[in-house]
């Protein structure tokens, strides 16, 4: 009969130490592909574009469904929805709708009815939204710009103004 035991002698690497090689390549490669994506000043510009377009849907939505007035109020690090009660504007109380703050190097331009204006050179005047979405299904027709504060190489504009209807569209350069 034949020995059942291998001999001492080893060739090659164990299953373990293989495992244990892959997950230390696996980290460090995870590691590197979101640094790296944290970089992309486009995918930044895009994220917020899409984020600044759901939250514009949200309202005009919630705005219909339930029968109130919401705006967006713009300034100079961000935006804000607010709800029209009792003959004021107030910030709203839906937490899906709380202020939000721009990241760095990134900044909107407005243009509301023709009106070319950055949030932080015109801001709104007694809290009152610079874009309302009404009960009706109406809105203020405008264009924002998401853009890089430095350097406008690239950017995005969310309009309402040629279908009535939320769209993003994207340009290359200023």
């Amino acid at each position: 009969m034949g020995r059942l035991n291998p001999s001492p002698d080893k060739n090659g690497f164990t299953l373990i130490e293989i495992l244990v090689a892959l997950v230390i390549i696996s980290i460090v490669l995870s590691v590197a592909l979101v640094k790296f994506d944290l970089n992309n000043p486009e995918k930044k510009l895009r994220q917020e574009a899409g984020r600044l377009t759901r939250i514009m849907e949200l309202a005009e939505q919630q705005a219909i469904f339930q029968s109130v007035e919401l705006g967006i109020l713009f300034n100079s690090d961000g935006y804000e929805v607010y709800q029209y009660t009792r003959n004021k504007w107030k910030p709203s109380s839906d937490s899906l709708l709380g202020k939000h703050t721009l990241p760095d190097n990134i900044e909107l331009v407005l243009d509301i009815e023709g009106s070319q204006s950055y949030p932080k050179t015109s801001p709104a005047i007694n809290n009152v939204p610079q874009i309302v979405f009404y009960s009706s299904g109406e809105s203020t027709p405008f264009e924002v710009t998401v853009k890089q504060a430095s350097g406008n190489r690239l950017f995005f504009i969310i309009s309402n103004l040629k279908t009535g209807k939320l769209e993003i569209l994207r340009e290359s350069n200023l």
